[in-house]
């Protein structure tokens, strides 16, 4: 299997993959990588020389999701790695857009301390004050809490 097949048929598992925390993991380590392969092109001194994405989309078979991630984690290829990027940035912002629906401002929520993943187990509880791709919490102790809502939780009525 070619990188591009590969690549493919990966993002055809990311489109579908429901597993939020895996996809802010993936993301999470996209950015170095890209900035690395950035400055090799730059050190040559041809900025000009820094590809666009690859023209695929997802294949109609996807891989597992062992495959999938070591697809991902294997692609040398810029091209192919903004593809990854770009797919998974996709089905990050559509799960959190749709988790966004279960907290309307002013429903009251339960947030872990930090906004990354894994959340630890400490949680406090706020207001939703607005919602989108990401919750701004005013949390009880009057400071602001804001990351993605699919860290949150209805907080449970006394």
């Amino acid at each position: 299997m070619t990188p591009q097949e590969a690549t493919a048929r990966a993002i055809a598992f990311f489109e579908g993959c429901d597993d939020i925390a895996l996809l802010h993991t993936l993301i999470s380590e996209v950015a170095p990588r890209a900035k690395r392969m950035v400055f090799a092109y730059v050190e040559k001194g041809d900025e000009d020389a820094i590809p666009p994405p690859a023209d695929l989309r997802a294949a109609r078979e996807a891989l597992s999701k062992a495959d999938a991630i070591r697809a991902f984690r294997s692609a040398s290829d810029f091209s192919l790695l903004q593809v990854f990027a770009r797919s998974i940035g996709q089905r990050i912002e559509a799960i959190e857009i749709a988790a966004s629906a279960d907290f309307p401002e002013g429903v009251r929520v339960r947030v872990p301390d930090g906004t990354k993943y894994p959340a630890g187990p400490k949680r406090k509880e706020g207001t939703v004050e607005s919602t989108g791709t990401m919750l701004q919490v005013r949390l009880d102790s009057g400071e602001t809490w804001q990351g993605p809502p699919s860290l949150a939780e209805l907080a449970v009525s006394r």
